[in-house]
């Protein structure tokens, strides 16, 4: 990166990485349409990713060869021009405070302990150790260049002010205990005194000798040939110069600034998918119909991820269950698991005063998919941004570690209860009842909480994208209710002063019982074994049911009747240790035919059939004696002088089920 020098100032830039250089690659950001005629009319045409950080924006760009293949994708976190903050006399916020949260973000993501995630540029790095803003840089959406914005009276490039005494005796506001900045010549400035000062847009209480960003672009009509004095402005020996700043004035529509100011960047890899998207998408939402939604906002950036998502991911499975009704704790597990290491990121933060909290600005990282495990489950999270709406206040610090556990259960709840039926101001509207409730009976326990579990916003259903039509095993409500527990176990802890201290939570716990629960979702999700769920009939067949239950209650009383008539008649016991004696079940009627005997499981007990020769922990349910095994015990009892007439020949013997556990 090189730096230019303008009255012995250093000024860093990123130009020469924005074209083609020695080094045989370049810094490509991403554009909204290839379209000069679209691209004219947007007032920013960078891919936007994200502007929820008031003081950041994520734009899409990517690591080029000078052939213009794609080395990597990445995300560039921009300092704004313009801070969407409303001013707040008890917790006021200045320029000063904007360059801490920067470097603070330095800091943390150049730490070598880092996933490595984060891109530094050496040149960024000042002798300090800490991070420097860039020169300011302005694009031509009709050339498709960058340049500084030079000086229209002397052609240097403009500079931020950053002198309070200059400010302050031109009637300005000050740079370190406001938010405004002003963009002047210093060159001019020193050498005459004066110097047109600028601001990227105006207020009602700007003083009246400010300019905005558009009479600075009208302003560089004025740069001529022997002002260039770097040869770096585009303008000078454009084609088009005369229809940008002749009658015409397109230059206005033409040039845009990609930074008013001078800013701080951050480079990250790109990754794959916001939080928001992608707790949709587990959930069960297809990809349209996220993009649908997701256009009516006009989060084009968001669009370009899920697009680049779903043709990465047509070849591949997204989930194990999605076609069966473990789907259910299939979700379950994916969203424990998003909440596990958003829990295990947060709490490792949450000292560090520059980490801001807002699920805006947690992404997620699904990883190469040349593993054996569905789409979904190879994902990792990840915050990008500054943090500087967390930086803690100067006076009651106490307070501050009450907004992490309060941030995580407001997400936990997000995370289980949102979807496309029920949006979030629902669910909070629902907790803000049950918490007032709990708080004015003075009663935090998680029972009183989940009392109310009939309420439709808490219902498991609706962890799925579309909750209508969806039923969740009774088996399974219990894992349901443990995970509504543990997000209320974070929300109780800021209803009262102290009690963290005074409570036996703790953060050690809390993860251990959320990886306690994770651990049983996943021990039943892949379990064997076969859950009957016996639900009401629907209405139509209500009659047929009735008709079958009451033919089972007679068939049930006839074969009781008949276990007891059949006892008797075959005359089998095993209260003894005796071995089991054929010749009491085998018997043949006058006509030959062949007749079933059922038999209770205690006389298996210990008695065992001669023809089968099995162990006694292996008694099969049905015993067959096969016609040659049935001559030869009618022989057997007409040597031993028993009569046949009162004798039973049974090729199969049923045993009743319910106690034959007891010789397993």
């Amino acid at each position: 990166m090189k730096k230019f020098r303008v009255n012995n100032i250093e000024m860093p830039s990123l130009l020469p990485y924005l074209e083609l250089t020695d080094t045989k690659f370049r810094l490509n950001f991403s554009l909204i349409s290839q379209d000069s005629s679209i691209l004219e009319k947007s007032p920013f045409p960078f891919l936007v990713i994200s502007e929820s950080d008031p003081f950041s924006r994520l734009i899409k760009a990517q690591l080029v060869t000078d052939a213009g293949s794609e080395i990597k994708r990445v995300f560039l976190l921009l300092q704004k021009d313009e801070y969407h903050l409303t001013r707040d006399e008890l917790r006021p916020f200045s320029n000063q405070d904007i360059d801490q949260y920067w470097q603070k973000a330095f800091l943390f993501y150049s730490r070598k302990n880092q996933d490595g995630s984060a891109i530094i540029l050496a040149d960024q790095i000042g002798e300090d150790g800490g991070l420097i803003s860039l020169q300011s840089l302005f694009f031509c959406k009709s050339k498709l260049i960058f340049f500084h914005p030079p000086c229209p009276v002397c052609g240097l490039p403009l500079q931020q002010c950053y002198d309070d005494d200059i400010l302050t005796g031109l009637g300005f506001q000050r740079y370190s205990t406001s938010l405004k900045r002003y963009l002047f010549c210093p060159s001019c400035f020193g050498s005459t005194g004066k110097s047109d000062f600028y601001v990227f847009s105006l207020e009602s209480s700007d003083h009246s000798a400010l300019k905005n960003r558009w009479n600075l672009i009208k302003d560089f009509g004025c740069v001529t040939e022997v002002k260039n004095r770097l040869n770096r402005f585009p303008c000078i020996n454009c084609s088009s110069r005369q229809e940008c700043y002749g009658s015409d004035c397109l230059a206005a529509s033409r040039i845009v600034p990609l930074s008013f100011y001078p800013f701080y960047m951050l480079i990250f890899e790109a990754v794959s998918v916001n939080a928001f998207d992608f707790l949709s998408l587990i959930s069960g939402a297809s990809f349209d119909d996220l993009e649908s939604r997701l256009s009516e906002k006009q989060e084009l950036g968001r669009i370009n991820c899920l697009k680049a998502l779903k043709q990465n991911s047509l070849a591949t499975t997204p989930f194990f269950f999605d076609k069966n009704k473990k789907y259910f704790l299939e979700v379950l597990y994916l969203k424990l698991s998003f909440l596990g290491e958003l829990v295990q990121t947060i709490f490792s933060r949450i000292d560090d005063p520059g980490f801001g909290l807002s699920i805006d600005r947690i992404w997620i990282n699904l990883t190469d998919q040349s593993g054996l495990l569905p789409f979904f489950w190879n994902f990792k999270l990840k915050f990008i941004d500054i943090g500087g709406n967390a930086v803690k206040p100067p006076f009651l610090p106490k307070l501050f570690p009450y907004s992490s556990p309060h941030f995580l259960g407001i997400i936990w709840f997000y995370t289980l209860l949102v979807n496309k039926k029920q949006d979030v101001s629902e669910v909070y509207v629902t907790l803000g009842e049950k918490i007032e409730k709990i708080v004015s009976n003075d009663d935090d326990n998680p029972e009183s909480f989940l009392k109310n579990g009939s309420d439709g916003v808490f219902s498991p259903e609706n962890i799925f994208w579309i909750p209508d039509g969806k039923t969740v095993c009774q088996d399974w409500m219990r894992l349901w209710e443990k995970s509504i527990g543990l997000g209320w176990s974070l929300l109780k802890i800021g209803l009262r002063t102290g009690v963290m201290e005074n409570s036996k939570w703790s953060k050690d716990k809390f993860q251990q019982e959320l990886e306690n629960l994770r651990k049983e979702v996943k021990d039943k999700l892949f379990s064997h074994e076969l859950n009957f769920v016996q639900t009401e009939p629907a209405p139509r067949n209500k009659a047929i049911y009735d008709i079958l239950a009451k033919i089972m209650e007679k068939w049930s009383i006839g074969l009781d009747a008949q276990k007891d008539e059949l006892e008797k008649t075959a005359g089998v016991s095993t209260a003894s240790s005796e071995q089991f004696d054929n010749t009491n079940v085998v018997s043949q009627d006058e006509n030959g035919i062949e007749e079933t005997v059922i038999l209770l499981p205690d006389d298996f007990r210990k008695e065992k059939s001669p023809s089968i020769q099995a162990e006694e922990n292996d008694i099969p349910a049905t015993v067959v004696i096969t016609p040659s095994e049935k001559s030869t015990l009618s022989s057997i009892k007409k040597n031993s002088g028993q009569p046949e007439e009162n004798d039973f020949i049974s090729e199969t013997v049923i045993l009743y089920p319910e106690n034959s556990s007891d010789k397993r």
